[in-house]
């Protein structure tokens, strides 16, 4: 049976998996079905350094190659076999850089509206202008206070989780932290997008961090790529997690 590794994006943790993870863990319907569900065997959230669990050091200091090896490192140490590794958002340069260290290829990377840059290039240049903009202007601001630079409470609510109910999205904003500055500034190693397994791309088509054009440039990086969509802002965790896990469970 198929484990998963689910990693976040940036700012976020394994909280936010939360729903997806009960959606692809619940139990089978009672009395059981004629047909038996595809059924995922082991699912692990995890948290980067310097985020959720880990978030009590200096996020903004976190290396890109911290995070790299903590995706390894999970992998081992959880002993996850037959694995399907999911990136949301900038996690997807992570976990495509750690599908290629892996001493056993994973059996799919999914990416979920993954930010990828080109080689060599910063991994915030993947973002469109005004996301750019607004992150070297935060990260500077939070710099001269010497506070850790966070999203700010407009941005979470009309960029990440556009769409989404109000009240929704009052829950979600205290979970956020800060963001790994050092990483989104990071140059991206990875020369090739050749990886060693299949790869699928999730496009959210209401997503304002990265556009879904964007989105499709990135995805089409990757030869033999599957295409799929889902119809959400970035925070689809939160706003579709059935329809994600659903996807998910295709590869069970």
């Amino acid at each position: 049976m198929t484990d998963y590794l689910l990693v976040h994006g940036a700012g976020q943790g394994a909280w936010s998996w939360g729903p997806v993870w009960g959606h692809l863990t619940a139990p089978e319907e009672h009395p059981p079905l004629l047909h038996k569900r595809r059924r995922a065997n082991r699912v692990h959230p995890l948290d980067l350094p310097g985020h959720g669990s880990d978030a009590s050091g200096d996020t903004g200091a976190v290396r890109l190659e911290e995070c790299v090896q903590a995706i390894t490192k999970a992998v081992e140490r959880e002993q996850l076999k037959d694995l399907v590794i999911v990136g949301h958002g900038f996690a997807g340069s992570l976990v495509v850089q750690a599908a290629k260290e892996l001493p056993e290829p994973p059996k799919r990377v999914v990416l979920v509206a993954g930010i990828i840059p080109a080689a060599q290039r910063p991994l915030i240049s993947a973002c469109p202008a005004r996301t750019r903009t607004a992150f070297r202007l935060f990260s500077t601001l939070s710099s001269m206070s010497r506070q850790e630079c966070r999203y700010p409470k407009p941005a979470i609510s009309s960029l990440l989780c556009n769409g989404m109910d109000s009240m929704e999205v009052v829950q979600l904003t205290g979970f956020f932290g800060p963001l790994p500055t050092r990483v989104l500034k990071s140059r991206y190693p990875v020369e090739d997008s050749t990886l060693p397994c299949p790869v699928t791309y999730v496009v959210l088509t209401e997503d304002r961090i990265i556009p879904p054009d964007s989105q499709l440039r990135i995805a089409q990086r990757f030869e033999g790529v599957e295409t799929l969509e889902i119809e959400s802002c970035h925070q689809v965790m939160a706003r579709r997690p059935e329809e994600l896990a659903e996807v998910l469970l295709r590869y069970a």
